[in-house]
């Protein structure tokens, strides 16, 4: 929810080697902008990171919706525990009871952390995170019917947890030189609208770090979330630029001087979203979203609506902002 004001161990290898076929196929005699993307490729140098994400994304919408309590929730978590096992130097869960007002739900909410130490293993982490979970019910559809069935969530929930995968990937074959946590956060979609049932995940981890030790505390916080729309737009987000402008000016300079037409130079909306609990607790933090995405909230958030093109834009911006941190 966010408020606007204007697996198995040898998944992985199956799944590369199923795309490496597709890419190849598709490929031949291609002028498609995406491919300007395709010299970045893996560590295993056969299948180039914006196919990688992009079929992240589609495994993810093969689960169907990924809620507490659903089956494609189970497999989500899975898929992404046996990635950090794989990719990671440690993974690490929080798990969380709902809050009172949704006591009688089963089931707890569980934020996943893949590790990367970084080759000086010393400082501050940085924290780049994505929601996971995807909304219960259709809110934004007009028919009360179709309102009470869950979404799919290809973009909402779908594109930030496959581009995280997508960075768990990088980050072992690009070790950071300072640590890097990436955070899946639950339950940020979980509550109806003006429940203040939303953001469950990240507010139980900002409240942990202030409860904890100092050095827990993030250098800073990059949220991804709603970044696939084939008619990507990201403009830069109110609280971002309060509170971490020179995050931002650096990745929408990256956008601009790689020529990504994604990228918006211009302010719009302030929103309510995982990195809001870290704004608030003085950390910098920024989120890139686009929230004008049409099928926000609704059943036909879905695969097709989604673009490999927009993904390997994203991707390709937060690499290379990676590299300078």
């Amino acid at each position: 929810m966010r408020i606007r004001g204007n697996l198995c161990p040898t998944f992985g290898d199956t799944l590369h080697f199923i795309s490496l076929i597709l890419v190849l196929f598709f490929s031949i005699g291609s002028s498609s902008p995406r491919l300007a993307l395709a010299n970045d490729f893996s560590e295993t140098g056969s299948l180039p990171y914006s196919r990688i994400v992009w079929d992240y994304l589609k495994v993810l919408c093969d689960f169907g919706p990924r809620y507490l309590g659903s089956s494609g929730y189970n497999k989500t978590i899975r898929l992404i525990h046996d990635t950090g096992v794989k990719y990671a130097d440690e993974v690490e869960s929080q798990s969380f009871y709902p809050i009172e007002s949704l006591s009688g739900i089963e089931g707890k909410f569980v934020n996943l952390i893949l590790k990367f130490n970084g080759s000086e293993q010393r400082g501050h982490p940085l924290l780049i995170g994505a929601h996971y979970d995807t909304r219960p019910f259709a809110d934004e559809e007009s028919d009360p019917d179709k309102a009470e069935r869950p979404i799919l969530g290809a973009n909402d929930g779908g594109s930030g947890t496959a581009l995280l995968l997508g960075l768990a990937e990088w980050l072992h074959a690009h070790p950071p030189r300072l640590p890097v946590h990436l955070v899946f956060f639950d339950g940020e979609d979980f509550g109806k609208k003006e429940s203040g049932q939303m953001l469950l995940g990240s507010i139980h981890m900002a409240s942990r770090m202030q409860e904890g030790k100092e050095e827990d505390i993030p250098r800073g916080v990059l949220i991804l979330d709603m970044l696939a729309d084939s008619e990507l737009e990201i403009f830069q987000e109110n609280y971002s630029l309060k509170s971490a402008p020179e995050m931002v000016k650096s990745l929408f300079s990256i956008a601009k001087n790689k020529g990504f037409h994604q990228f918006k130079d211009k302010s719009k909306y302030s929103i309510y979203d995982d990195h809001y609990p870290f704004v608030k607790m003085g950390v910098p933090s920024a989120v890139l979203i686009d929230m004008d995405y049409p099928d926000w909230h609704k059943l036909t958030d879905t695969l097709d609506k989604c673009s490999e093109e927009s993904l390997a834009a994203v991707f390709a911006v937060v690499t290379a902002w990676l590299e300078t941190q």
